[in-house]
């Protein structure tokens, strides 16, 4: 069992504050994503955790037992830097051994453990090697080997895949997922990074300016965000906000959405199904929120969702999408559409807009509307 719970932690440096009364419980062997901003307190909270950084308020409980005085060592935690910290006059094999040579453990078990976590992380080959000698990838493998080799209860991952490109940070995303399945031990993983918070999660906690804004599964914090940061923060591209009024036609209540076509002006009625709770809005202002794949071309799809007619700005062909860049209340706004059905810029094109898929927010205080 490897049960984390932090409450009300605070943590400032100087006058600034980086952490501001967060409480958060990761379960055990959960996936845990920090994800977040440069700055915003996420690398920090993860150094609370490893005992690395001492809270200013707050307790920090390991399994039920408060450790906020417990050294880090004995923590039974292991932690993945993005730095690598390789020591580069030993070998792969010393380095993944170093932390077993310094408990004292005899050569003879050393050296099968290693080569069980080489295998495990398919680094068998390299053991002999120096860390000059190797790659990116092959790096952050025998830092991971070297934090899997102590077998702790928990993993910290510390933006562990930032100093690598692309395609090896994909692979590697499916390596760190793979040893999670395997494992199955209690994981947190601070990324600034969405889709790698996306793909690797069980749960993802989005900080901002030290505070933790939402905590869900990654469908949840894509498909109801709690307020127009979260929402704007994950996705690419980000959710479309627009201002509109809440009207109620043919007692329908639904939004104004202004936009243009032929060059002109034009404002189009969205009834906004599910629309109860927001009778006592009527006849104000809310922003909407559009993520792109929901207003798509209504000629490739079926769908009794309402349409817009507008004029296509300009075209970001993406491969297997086109986004059409569009005008929604004087803004640009993008949408997700077939390249067999993108029109060319400048020429008017029928939008399917599928509202049961729209967030509302408040306008003052930019969060959700429920």
């Amino acid at each position: 069992m490897a049960t984390i719970s932090i409450e009300h932690a605070s943590k400032s440096f100087g006058s600034t504050k980086v952490l501001k009364d967060i409480s958060l419980d990761v379960k055990d062997g959960e996936f845990l994503v920090l994800l977040g901003a440069s700055g915003c307190g996420k690398s920090t909270l993860l150094n609370i955790i490893a005992g690395l950084e001492p809270m200013a308020d707050g307790t920090i409980r390991l399994d039920g037992e408060v450790v906020n005085d417990v050294h880090p060592k004995n923590r039974d935690i292991a932690m993945v830097f993005q730095s690598y910290a390789l020591y580069p006059n030993m070998t792969v094999e010393r380095n993944i051994a170093f932390g077993l040579e310094m408990r004292k453990i005899s050569k003879a078990e050393r050296k099968a453990t290693v080569r069980e976590v080489a295998s495990t992380l398919q680094i068998e080959h390299l053991l002999s090697r120096k860390p000059s000698q190797l790659s990116g990838g092959q790096r952050q493998r025998v830092a991971m080997g070297r934090a899997l080799v102590r077998r702790p209860k928990i993993f910290l991952f510390d933006e562990p895949l930032s100093n690598l490109d692309a395609k090896l940070r994909g692979e590697m995303r499916t390596e760190i997922k793979k040893l999670h399945q395997t494992l199955k031990a209690t994981m947190v993983y601070v990324t600034h990074d969405q889709i790698e918070a996306m793909t690797l999660a069980d749960r993802i906690a989005i900080m901002k300016d030290g505070e933790i804004q939402q905590i869900g599964t990654p469908q949840e914090i894509y498909s109801k965000p709690a307020n127009m940061y979260v929402a704007g923060f994950v996705g690419a591209p980000p959710m479309n906000f627009v201002e509109v009024d809440l009207v109620k036609r043919e007692e329908q209540l639904g939004a104004i959405l202004p936009a243009v076509l032929k060059g002109e002006p034009v404002d189009h009625f969205l009834p906004l199904p599910n629309s109860k709770h927001l009778e006592a809005r009527e006849n104000t202002k809310v922003i909407l929120g559009l993520r792109p794949e929901i207003i798509t071309d209504s000629t490739s799809t079926h769908s009794s969702a309402p349409e817009i007619e507008c004029d296509v700005e300009f075209l970001e062909p993406t491969g297997a999408d086109t986004l059409c860049i569009i005008r929604l209340n004087g803004h640009p706004a993008k949408a997700r559409v077939s390249p067999l059905f993108a029109c060319p810029p400048g020429e008017s094109m029928r939008f399917t807009l599928d509202t049961h898929r729209a967030c509302l927010f408040d306008p003052t205080t930019e969060q959700a509307i429920t």
